[in-house]
């Protein structure tokens, strides 16, 4: 069907696009994640195995070469979804900690490869918990950590945390990304945050990326109630700083309240997935992890395996042949026992309508394929600790 043959007035015309769009941008998400996910966990266990210097030098490039195209598709889908003011922040509990921590990890391998320190600080006191969005508030740091390991050659990159109560149960979560990179000129500090800088002329042609980093970083700023200040001197570094505004739980909200610490146990989760190499690769991060895992692949198995035994958590495709995600999450909540087990979406559609979704059927997480094995295990704490 050609673009302009829509029947009705101008308006319906572009309702229909907009839908044909966020189909197109649904299917292709989906499509291009599943087979990434593949490729990111197999290299990650084939890295686990014995291999010599050479063939870790080829499987770790294949990986990177995976991972960057994966960084393309969530740049390109986020920035689009922002651009068009589809995205809504959720709120649940995190540990703002735990966020920092988790995102410094994931450039902990580019850095090294650079030869240079990636490192973060955290100002005492702080309150760990907070409501909010953590999906968001991590991407928003990653986005800031991805340019400041890019563009710095020697030195270090250093993170830091304060969280500032600000009374009402509420508090401020400051965040500085500072390096020893190639700096920023004064009259170029306002054209870094424009969308495809990277694809300008000087340096930046040097670099990998869409130029979307900043762009994005800066919407998610203002979309959680905050902005990004920028200090730079070229040649000397850079300092991009953050500060977003978080409700905080009723119980941290109260001064001298600490959180008790559960005692470990040992809990067994089902993946339901109906790729088996997604199954594989979860079950052996997990299990590694001390976890006791069962794999269905498929909605129809999940409930077989729901009756015969009692799971603690379940990860949760939504995506699936006969009865999909969230068929089965329906079905799974009425079986004896499973009215409050966690059921976190593992999935490879990131939009925000399936968020919405999966919170109407009662799902309590959401986790974007590909994820690293340590979002999973944090994930998973923070529902089994």
């Amino acid at each position: 069907m050609a673009l302009g043959s829509f029947g009705g007035s101008p308006a319906e015309t572009g309702d229909n696009l907009a839908t044909l769009k966020n189909q197109f941008l649904a299917s292709l998400n989906h499509e291009i994640r599943t087979p990434l996910s593949g490729i990111l966990g197999m290299t990650d266990l084939l890295l686990e195995t014995r291999l010599d210097a050479e063939q870790q030098d080829y499987v770790a490039t294949a990986r990177n070469c995976a991972h960057d195209l994966l960084n393309i598709l969530n740049a390109t889908l986020e920035f689009s979804t922002l651009s068009a003011g589809d995205l809504h922040l959720e709120e649940a509990e995190f540990d703002v900690a735990e966020a920092v921590d988790s995102a410094i990890r994931e450039f902990t391998p580019q850095a090294q490869a650079k030869g240079i320190q990636l490192a973060w600080r955290a100002r005492p006191p702080s309150p760990e918990l907070v409501l909010g969005d953590p999906m968001r508030f991590r991407r928003l740091l990653t986005c800031l950590i991805d340019n400041a390991v890019k563009f710095t050659l020697s030195g270090a990159v250093e993170v830091s945390l304060e969280i500032v109560r600000n009374g009402n149960g509420r508090a401020d979560a400051s965040v500085a990304v500072r390096d020893t990179g190639v700096g920023i000129a004064p009259d170029q500090i306002r054209e870094i945050f424009e969308s495809f800088r990277q694809l300008s002329g000087g340096l930046t042609r040097t670099h990998a990326g869409l130029g979307l980093g900043l762009a994005i970083a800066q919407k998610l700023a203002e979309l959680m109630g905050g902005e990004i200040r920028v200090a730079s001197e070229l040649g000397a570094g850079s300092c991009f700083r953050f500060d977003v505004p978080f409700r905080l739980p009723p119980e941290a909200a109260k001064p001298g309240v600490a959180r008790a610490e559960p005692a470990p146990g040992v809990y067994r989760v089902l993946v339901v997935d109906d790729n088996p190499i997604a199954c594989k690769v979860v079950t052996r991060a997990l299990t590694r992890n001390g976890y006791q895992v069962d794999c269905a692949e498929g909605g129809g198995a999940a409930l077989s395996a729901a009756r015969q035994l009692s799971y603690d958590l379940i990860l949760m495709d939504l995506q699936m042949p006969g009865i999909d995600g969230l068929t089965a999450t329906d079905a799974i909540r009425v079986l004896p026992g499973y009215a409050a087990t966690p059921v976190i979406a593992f999935t490879a559609d990131s939009l925000t309508e399936a968020r919405a979704l999966c919170r109407q059927h009662g799902m309590q997480g959401f986790l974007t394929k590909p994820v690293d094995a340590a979002e999973l295990v944090s994930t998973l704490r923070h529902f089994l600790p």
